[in-house]
């Protein structure tokens, strides 16, 4: 016989079974984690001595020591002889414990709390501790069954977390403490006449995405997949990687430019259609046989725990500059880069031309060949302007030394810690309004730009300038 036999020994006395009875019956002591139970009733009528452990509910300071203590007691007592240790249910995190420990353990299963409500259950069904809500993840398709609902505070955080992927209307049953089932709605679940540890909910899927109110990345999964199947929507059935990769760039800079606006509406709005962009392109590689979304998901997890070595390995990273060395060694041996060269190389050439530029600078700086400050690399934009203009005079090389003139330019501004791209934008912005401005002024007096001259114009634009600077 096992030293320790855990007992799932139900709620009523009528759910003992007689593989329990018979360990019961063979054990040198019998432990109760409660004396709230049907077996204790059993226990008195038989004549078998046992020992509760509610006293530790008083001793423990909190619920893990609690579980210490439990442990603790059923490890102790099985060194006298063998124990049968009795819980409503094995799934009890005193039970996890003790298997953690190697003791000699055997498992007899019994009911579980739930009961009758798996009859209810069609299909694929998530089953969790109602006092564990902050952790679960809810699937809409799936059945969620919540055991152990103890108190109305409870309940009301239990509803809040179902209701963010089941709608507030749903129909849900309702296994009360003597065993009857009943239905209600979600919304009710808080208003339950009593509560105590036998109470138990199932919530059904809800398969029908029309009547979903919130959304979860699978729900996003069905939509893609129903949009691109045969039947679905033609214009979405016939992109392809090819036909929606100008789309991705644009998403993605409309999220950019909510960010710059701190527009935070805009911004959770502009972030779906770059994750919509994702999903599409994923789904597209799946009917091709290429890969799948669940693919993409690994591919980054396993990229970012491998870049994180300070978190999830040995390296050592205290500050976010030395995250930054760290992440670009990481990055280099990932990538099986011998030289600096192919670090600069792999700087991807599809990026906004200001942007790559800042990056092969950024990673040429990373062994050290920069400039020592921005003051030092002033004389270069100078240099390149000179140059520049010399090619203009000469009618050759014009592109290259423009080309030039903007490279050094950004490099200045990197060594500023200004990102030249939004440099450039709130630049263009400022000329956007004061051109906007200057037009006004111009229609206000009742001319018209068609009739201006530029120094007309200029004139003008002195005015607006002005402007800004007294409202400084």
């Amino acid at each position: 016989m096992s030293r320790i036999i855990v007992i799932g020994c139900g709620f009523r006395r009528e759910q003992l079974t007689l593989e329990a009875i018979e360990a019961i019956e063979g054990a040198d002591k019998v432990l109760l984690r409660t004396g709230r139970c049907g077996l204790r009733d059993h226990l008195v009528e038989k004549g078998v001595a046992f020992e509760t452990l509610d006293a530790l509910y008083e001793r423990a300071e909190d619920f893990d020591e609690l579980i210490r203590l439990t442990t603790q007691a059923v490890l102790d007592a099985s060194r006298e002889g063998s124990v049968a240790y009795a819980v409503f249910d094995v799934r009890d995190v005193s039970v996890q414990a003790l298997l953690k420990t190697g003791a000699d353990v055997r498992v007899i299963a019994g009911p579980p709390a739930e009961e009758g409500l798996w009859a209810f259950a069609e299909g694929a069904t998530d089953c969790w501790a109602a006092s564990e809500w902050e952790t679960w993840t809810l699937h809409a398709d799936r059945n969620a069954l919540i055991r152990e609902v103890d108190t109305r505070e409870l309940a009301a955080e239990v509803k809040l977390k179902l209701m963010d992927c089941y709608p507030e209307e749903s129909e849900i049953y309702v296994r009360a403490g003597n065993g009857g089932v009943e239905k209600t709605s979600l919304v009710e679940l808080d208003r339950l006449p009593a509560y105590d540890h036998r109470l138990s909910v199932l919530v059904p899927a809800q398969r029908e995405l029309t009547k979903l109110e919130r959304y979860g990345f699978d729900e996003l999964n069905r939509v893609i997949h129903i949009l691109r199947s045969p039947g679905g929507c033609p214009w979405d059935r016939k992109q392809t990687h090819e036909t929606l990769r100008t789309n991705l760039v644009e998403e993605a800079y409309e999220a950019v430019d909510a960010i710059d606006r701190e527009d935070m509406d805009a911004l959770y709005d502009e972030l779906g259609d770059v994750l919509l962009q994702i999903v599409l392109h994923a789904e597209i590689a799946r009917e091709h046989g290429d890969f799948t979304i669940g693919d993409v998901t690994t591919a980054i997890t396993h990229k970012m725990i491998f870049r994180h070595q300070h978190v999830f390995g040995s390296a050592k990273a205290d500050t976010a500059d030395e995250v930054l060395d760290l992440w670009q060694k990481v990055k280099k041996a990932e990538r099986h880069q011998q030289t600096q060269a192919e670090v600069l190389r792999s700087v991807t050439r599809s990026l906004p031309a200001l942007m790559r530029a800042e990056k092969v600078q950024k990673r040429a700086a990373d062994v050290g060949f920069d400039w020592e400050n921005a003051r030092a690399a002033f004389y270069k934009i100078g240099e390149e302007a000179e140059e520049l203009s010399r090619a203009v005079e000469d009618g050759g090389g014009v592109e290259e030394e423009a080309g030039d003139l903007l490279f050094a330019v950004v490099n200045v501004l990197r060594l500023l810690k200004l990102d030249p791209e939004i440099a450039l934008n709130r630049a263009t912005d400022k000329f956007t309004a004061r051109f906007a401005e200057m037009e006004r002024l111009i229609l206000a007096d009742g001319k018209s730009l068609a009739e201006m001259t530029l120094a007309d114009m200029d004139a003008y634009w002195d005015r607006v300038k002005l402007s800004e600077n007294s409202r400084l």
